[in-house]
């Protein structure tokens, strides 16, 4: 991985998460220059603080650009900005500390760059809310440019990813196949915990049943070709989804997570000895907040609930794992263990990337799109896309 800050994984790790989203790297080093002496000298609340100062700097000059280029009646490039400016907001709040009342105002400047970048992308989206308990469900539906009803994937974030974030990356990939794809914040993350407080729990399946009946009920959507994928936790929350509601056609988990283990559980509590890298400053914290409880006991004992231990063996359709070998999250074992206990699938397979051959980080940070190619090519088989 691309180690731009060498002693500081989770900068680094979003540093290439925001290259993979399409940042711009001369733009990344006007912002982050600046950061290095400070991380060098140990300076760690100045460092911090000039980390959401810059990438917000950056956010505002990407959308100002936007918006002479709209004025000017140049769309696209107007589109493009947006989204970058998009990207960049969104970096300076994923750092924040949650007890920061300037993160909710820099995510929704993320959220409404990048709502800009799509009603000026000339591309067949929708905005999606699905009524949920006392909130709402939200996500980003990216069509095929196709007459044809498609087929369509439904796809879940991990532990401190968002829906926009798997939009920049992977939509492109998603309609070049002739698939849709539904971006989702589920329970515990993006716009569903920030807005609407509702927390992570263990039955994926029953946000995930609403994601599907919306899809089922879509005029441009196959309802006999839809499938689930999940990223980094994800990879808890689609297996579990599938085994449980086998309308799904297909379940594939880049970066798998069969549950919370022991050095998960070091890393949330702030121990030494998990073996891991922390891809937040603040995972602990993070994880009261997306869980909803106001101790990390009670964070915990949510986690740990979502096991795929019990549920594993009821997944019958198709499941594809794709990990790293060098994965300094999630460790290998994980994605061994989803495929070996998925013992009633139609066809359950893993895929390591090497590190010789890269995708080879936590959901292959360090060169996203192979793992990402290599999953909308094996859903394109089974749900009847294309894949050349």
């Amino acid at each position: 991985m691309y180690q731009y800050f060498p002693n500081n994984y989770s900068w680094s790790l979003a540093v290439s998460c925001s290259i993979a989203m399409g940042a711009q790297i001369s733009e990344l080093d006007e912002a982050l220059a600046p950061l290095v002496p400070l991380v060098e000298a140990g300076h760690t609340a100045a460092a911090n603080e000039a980390w959401y100062q810059n990438w917000t700097r950056l956010g505002h000059k990407l959308n100002d650009l936007a918006k002479a280029d709209e004025a000017a009646g140049n769309g696209f490039t107007a589109s493009a900005k947006y989204m970058r400016a998009a990207n960049y907001y969104l970096f300076a709040e994923r750092i924040a500390s949650w007890s920061d009342p300037r993160r909710m105002h820099v995510y929704n400047l993320g959220i409404a760059a990048f709502r800009k970048g799509l009603e000026l992308s000339g591309d067949r989206w929708e905005r999606v809310e699905i009524p949920f308990e006392d909130g709402v469900l939200s996500g980003w539906l990216r069509l095929a440019d196709t007459d044809a009803r498609q087929p369509a994937l439904v796809f879940y974030n991990g532990f401190d990813s968002i829906k926009e974030m798997h939009y920049l990356i992977y939509a492109g990939m998603s309609a070049r196949r002739g698939i849709a794809t539904l971006f989702v914040d589920q329970e515990g993350t993006g716009e569903a915990v920030r807005f609407h407080n509702i927390p992570k729990r263990p039955e994926t399946e029953v946000s995930a049943g609403k994601f599907y009946d919306f899809l089922a009920a879509h005029p441009a959507i196959d309802a006999d070709r839809i499938g689930i994928v999940g990223l980094s936790m994800g990879g808890y929350c689609a297996p579990r989804a599938a085994s449980q509601d086998h309308r799904f056609k297909c379940v594939a988990s880049l970066g798998a997570f069969f549950e919370l283990d022991a050095g998960w559980e070091a890393l949330l509590r702030g121990t030494s000895g998990s073996g891991l890298s922390d891809g937040l400053p603040e995972s602990g914290i993070h994880a009261m907040h997306v869980t909803g409880k106001p101790t990390i006991d009670e964070a915990i004992a949510v986690l740990k609930a979502r096991t795929l231990e019990p549920v594993i063996g009821q997944v019958k359709c198709p499941l594809l794992v794709v990990h790293g070998e060098n994965d300094r999250q999630v460790a290998l074992a994980h994605a061994e263990k989803t495929v070996a206990g998925a013992v009633n699938s139609a066809d359950a397979k893993l895929r390591v990337f090497s590190v010789a051959e890269g995708s080879t980080e936590h959901c292959g940070v360090d060169v996203m799109e192979m793992q990402g190619h290599y999953v909308y090519d094996w859903a394109a088989r089974i749900l009847g896309g294309r894949v050349a």
